[in-house]
Parts: structure tokens; sequence; C-alpha cells
């Protein structure tokens, strides 16, 4: 977490002539500097306030990065086991005499084409972005609020939720510490290629190998990208074959829920670090959607097709981690199933502390 300078002549704070401070026991003073630099240029005529929410925001953005070792994988729908012994598809084990498929949508999307994919090293976000890390952005940049104005279920086409409103103080109570909603992908791409001009760290979003490689930690045969691989909700069991008893998950066990989460984060982290990658939210990738581009990808570092009219989603409602979702790229309104993470895009861990 960052850590505000309440005086700017501590130890270790930024330079005194600084309007806007911040501290951090994983990111260095120059690269903070360069983010205060940056916003203080490109945003002149910022409040104070909100030139320093925008630095909490960028500095957090490298604190919450995970290092991502490359390596090769066979990526693609790798199966399941035509009858499950829980008797539960949320708990699943591989084995190496699978023969139905693991996603009942990989032969449509492609999915089913398993492939040899290398990829380099790279950092990925331990968090989707939060609808605060994007109101700031958006509020620094004068775009509007990343809501819909409602008329009770009804979006009010044409008007949006003003800064200060009671709808607005209503939507923070409600969205604050949650997921960001998006209404096309564009706006995903610009949230992480503006965290890459104040930081000059090059942010973008992940590729779909890299949420993959990510969601599986990092090679493994795992069906949910949870802390173990299972899909545990809370009142759910099992079939133990072993015992011939079904065995309920106790609430200590409880990683996913049949809704989206409450607040990011809400459930344990997969293995590498990573949270909230089964948890019914969609997120956007950088790559266009083609059914047939497993079929033709490259072995080293795959961008996806050059073009395309859909791009491609990973997780979503109910989809393992081999799982790929077409989404049009502009929706008719914000849907609280659609999100994203940036991930950092170069070989070596961001700067760390000196």
């Amino acid at each position: 977490m960052v850590r505000i300078c309440l005086l700017p002549l501590l130890s270790g704070c930024n330079d005194a002539n600084s309007s806007i401070s911040a501290s951090s026991d994983t990111v260095s003073k120059q690269q903070i500097d360069t983010i205060i630099t940056n916003i203080n240029k490109q945003y002149p005529d910022a409040s104070n306030e909100l030139k320093q929410n925008v630095l909490n925001t960028a500095v957090r953005a490298i604190e919450n990065l995970v290092f991502v070792k490359g390596g090769s994988f066979e990526m693609g729908d790798f199966g399941a086991p035509c009858e499950i012994p829980s008797v539960t598809r949320n708990r699943i084990d591989w084995s190496p005499d699978v023969k139905c498929l693991a996603s009942f949508s990989s032969a449509e999307t492609g999915a089913n084409k398993v492939h040899k994919v290398t990829l380099d090293s790279y950092s990925m976000s331990a968090y989707e972005t939060s609808f605060m890390d994007m109101e700031w952005m958006r509020q620094i940049n004068g775009l509007p609020v990343a809501a819909d104005k409602m008329d009770g279920y009804h979006v009010i086409k044409g008007e949006v939720i003003e800064r200060g409103s009671e709808d607005y103080e209503y939507l923070l109570t409600r969205r604050k510490n949650k997921a960001t909603r998006t209404i096309n992908w564009q706006q995903a791409k610009d949230y992480c290629q503006w965290l890459g001009n104040l930081t000059v760290l090059p942010f973008d979003l992940p590729t779909e190998a890299q949420w993959e490689y990510v969601a599986r930690n990092r090679s493994e045969k795992r069906y949910y990208a949870t802390n173990n691989g299972y899909l545990q909700y809370r009142n759910g069991q099992y079939f133990n074959p072993n015992t011939g008893y079904y065995i309920d998950y106790t609430d200590d066990e409880v990683n996913a829920g049949t809704s989206t989460e409450d607040q990011i984060g809400q459930w344990p982290a997969n293995p590498l670090g990573i949270y909230g990658m089964s948890n019914n939210i969609s997120e956007w990738t950088n790559d266009w959607y083609s059914p047939d581009y497993y079929q033709e990808s490259p072995e080293l570092n795959p961008q996806g097709p050059k073009t395309g009219e859909e791009k491609v989603m990973r997780d979503g409602l109910g989809t393992m981690t081999i799982g790929r979702v077409p989404n049009k790229i502009e929706e008719d309104k914000y849907y609280s199933s659609n999100s994203f993470r940036c991930s950092l895009q170069q070989q070596t861990p961001a700067i760390a502390k000196n």
C-alpha cells in the first residue's frame, strides 16, 4: 500500500518542492519522482488532491505487479474425465487418460486445438482494476464516470452521472472496492496505456496466452484459477469415491462465490499470488478473436490475429482456465461481468526500491 508523506522533508519522501508525494516499500524514490514529474507536466491545472490520488493509483499499480517467469506450456483445452469422480464440475482432477473436452464451448471457440506456447517473462497485476482507480484516471482526463445513469433497472441513454451528485455518492458506496466495469475494450486498453505514460513502464493489457499461463499456475492442468484448482462454494459439497460419502466445504475452505465479488481480493489468490481469475468476471485481453487462431498460432509469444471484429475475454461466468469468450468491442451498457487487469510487457520485474 502507498504511504502518503505528510511532511515533505521526512526521510525517504519526495522532493520538498513537490505538492504531492508518496513512499513505498517496493517502488523506488526515482520511479515515484518520475511519476510525479509526469503528473505535473500532463495535468498542470488539476487540483493537488486529484494529483495525489492519481499518484497513489500509479504507485499502487506497480506495487501490485506479480512477476511471472516465462516458460512453455500446452495452451488450450487439455481435456477432462468423461465421468467426474467427485460428481461436480467444480472439482475435477486431470489424468493422462482423459477423453472428453473440459469446456463445452471449446470446439466452437477453437480452444480444443491444444498447441505449444512459449512465453517470455512478464508481470501481471495481482488484482483487477478497481472502480476507483478507473475513476481517478477518468476524472483527471475529463472523462465521464464509468457507469450508467439508471432509472430503476433501465439505463437512461445520453445521460451521465455527475460527480458530487447523490447518484455519484450512492455509486461510490456500492462500487468503491469492486472491479471497474467497462463498456468497451478501448476503455481497458486506454487505462493500461495511461499507467504506462505516467510510469514510463510498458503497461498494457495481457495477451490471451499470458492470461491462461497465469491462470494455470504457469503450466499446470488446473481447471480453475483458484488457490487449489477447484471452485469451493459456501454450502457446497462433493462426492468422495474412496469413502462413498459426500463431503461439505467448511467456511474456511470457501474460495469462490456464485456472483461477482463483493470486493476485490475477496477470495484467496492462486499459487502465483493473482486474485480473482475465477470470480464470475470476464477480463479483456489484447487479442483479436478468431476460432481458427489456435491452429496457426506461433509458438513464441503469440499476439492473436492481426485484425478481427471481436476481442478475446477470459474467465467469464462459470468458464474454466482454458475457456475463451469472444466479445464485441462495444457494449450497450456497463456490465458488472466485464472488467480487466493490466500487465507489464517487459522481461524484468518493475523497478524495485534502491
